[in-house]
């Protein structure tokens, strides 16, 4: 005889499955992120020239491609351990691969990327603290640097507010859940070319570090 109490626990059973599936599937779908971007990684970096024609490039930012996809460069974050490819446009679809630019461009100071909240994508954006740095390199090799200066919570559907205010760079993703998008805001410190002094010296200490 099926009583109350054993449908109860069947239920129980069912939701407990169910919820372990959604689980392995969200943790699957995260490491294959993972691979996919760091395959993409090496792809764009063997293609930076590290050779800038103009100093102080305007304009649309250059693009590669790599495996059918278009990148305009790579945004490494070192407290949270990022070094990720920016793809070109930014789509759902693009961004299960690696971030993208969702509007603007660093050579007029107002680039916006958006990314998944896969933890090896942008799942860590929300530990980011004033003062941390973020760097995008471009194509030709110029790294452009950003010190986050505020974070704040816009609501999902709140399109405008993500290009509200003057800032140099934003970056964001969306909360678990989907209900919101942490969205980090980045002022511009500087650029550094190849060939430089600066440029050179960072060479350097990345290859110890490396080491």
């Amino acid at each position: 005889m099926i009583t109350k109490g054993k449908v109860s626990i069947f239920l129980g059973i069912v939701c407990f499955a169910i919820a372990i599936s959604i689980i392995i599937y969200n943790r699957n779908e995260d490491n294959a992120a993972g691979v996919s971007a760091a395959s993409l990684l090496e792809g764009v970096d063997a293609q930076i020239t590290n050779s800038p024609v103009e100093s102080d490039p305007t304009g649309d930012m250059k693009s590669v491609d790599v495996n059918g996809q278009s990148f305009i460069g790579i945004i490494t974050i070192p407290a949270i351990d990022i070094r990720l490819p920016i793809q070109q446009e930014w789509s759902s679809e693009n961004a299960k691969t690696s971030p993208c630019r969702y509007k603007g461009s660093v050579y007029s100071n107002d680039l916006i990327v958006a990314g998944h909240n896969y933890q090896r994508h942008f799942g860590k954006l929300n530990q980011l603290l004033s003062g941390d740095t973020v760097i995008v390199t471009d194509i030709d090799g110029r790294q452009y640097y950003y010190e986050v200066t505020y974070t704040e919570t816009i609501g999902t559907y709140d399109v405008d507010a993500m290009d509200k205010g003057d800032w140099d760079f934003t970056v964001f993703t969306c909360t678990k859940g989907g209900a919101s998008r942490v969205t980090v805001r980045c002022e511009f410190v500087k650029v550094v070319t190849p060939g430089s002094g600066e440029s050179v010296v960072n060479e350097i200490e990345n290859k110890v570090t490396a080491d």
